[in-house]
C-alpha cells in the first residue's frame, strides 16, 4: 500500500494510475490530475523547502544578520 502524497488517498502500487520517482523515492498516484500536481510542485508534497534567496540589507540602517 502507499499513499497518494497529493490528496492522502492509499494506492495499490501494481494498479496506480501513475507513478514517478523524485528525489530517489517512488510515488504513486490515485489519477493523472494527482500526478500532475506533483510534478508542478514537489515540494509543496513532500514537504521539502526550495531555497529561498537570501533578504537584501544593503543600505538598511541598523540591520544585523544573523545566520540561521
Amino acid at each position: 500500500m502507499a499513499i497518494d502524497p497529493v490528496c492522502g488517498m492509499t494506492v495499490e502500487p501494481e494498479t496506480a494510475a501513475a507513478h514517478v520517482a523524485n528525489e530517489g523515492t517512488t510515488y504513486f498516484f490515485c489519477s493523472r490530475h494527482c500526478h500532475d500536481s506533483f510534478v508542478a510542485a514537489p515540494s509543496r508534497y513532500t514537504g521539502a523547502q526550495e531555497a529561498a534567496p537570501p533578504a537584501s540589507t544593503a543600505g538598511e540602517a541598523g540591520v544585523i544578520y544573523t545566520c540561521p
